[in-house]
């Protein structure tokens, strides 16, 4: 069999399991009911009070992002110190390092120089 083939069976084969799946949970599944408290804000029939706006601290997810951003840095420079191990003589891959940190690291100061209240 090519690949072709072979695709177009996974996808019949994955198409009829899909729709068999969902035909037969219509059929065996439990009826649908519907209840009036399903209409309301809270389906466990609270009636809704106060403001829905709060106050909520943005800070801990800008240092999370960070975090991520940090990680992923350092994840790519482990990757290209693996890939150009053997152009150690060379500079241009050292250059170009460096200056991809330095892109980073301004962007992540420019994250957190936004911040006017620390957390840490």
């Amino acid at each position: 069999m090519d690949s072709v083939t072979l695709f177009l069976v996974f996808a019949a084969v994955a198409t009829a399991f899909g729709g068999g799946s969902l035909l037969a949970n219509r059929m065996l599944g439990a009826k649908p009911r519907r209840a009036y408290l399903q209409s309301m804000t809270y389906e466990c029939g609270q009636e809704a009070e106060g403001e829905a706006q709060i106050d909520f601290p943005t800070q801990h997810y800008t240092f999370a992002i960070v975090f991520v951003a940090v990680d992923i840095l350092g994840f790519l420079l482990a990757l290209w110190g693996l890939t150009f191990r053997a152009l150690a003589s060379s500079w241009g891959p050292t250059v170009i390092a460096f200056a991809f940190s330095a892109l980073a690291l301004a962007g992540i100061y420019y994250a957190l120089s936004g911040e006017k209240r620390w957390v840490v």
